[in-house]
């Protein structure tokens, strides 16, 4: 009995199913919506975070797409994402990410520094006002 007791934190370190201080930024769910017919997302970031990179990838078709890097944009919680006027398209459908970065957390060397937010979605026409619908 003292045996199994023993082998089993040995089994779940070895397995990587338990892992302390994981560099790995986390991913988050972002929320989506339309405001003024365009598209707006919504993260929420934490303390000093900033916007680090904007990616917008239509699916289906990667020659439609924007990358933005090393960005060090404010963010906020009740602002929309900047899309830098990606032209969205009624009837595609899409994944915008948003990696935020916190500079004081870099500077401690704390990790992650960083957390992900990302939501795919598709847009239609409802009434002559553009609509967001998560996927």
């Amino acid at each position: 009995m003292k045996r199994i007791f023993c082998l089993t934190p040995l089994v779940f370190l070895l397995s990587g199913c338990f892992h302390l201080g994981d560099p790995r930024p986390p991913l988050m769910r972002a929320k989506v919506l339309t405001v003024a017919n365009k598209v707006c997302m919504m993260v929420q970031p934490k303390g000093d975070e900033q916007i680090v990179t904007v990616s917008i990838r239509e699916v289906g078709d990667d020659r439609h797409g924007l990358e933005k890097y090393d960005l060090n944009l404010p963010a906020s919680v009740n602002k929309c994402v900047p899309t830098f006027d990606y032209p969205f398209k009624v009837g595609k459908a899409y994944g915008f990410s948003v990696i935020l970065e916190s500079p004081a957390k870099l500077k401690r060397g704390v990790q992650p520094a960083a957390r992900i937010y990302g939501v795919s979605f598709s847009l239609w026409e409802n009434n002559g006002q553009l609509e967001a619908n998560e996927l």
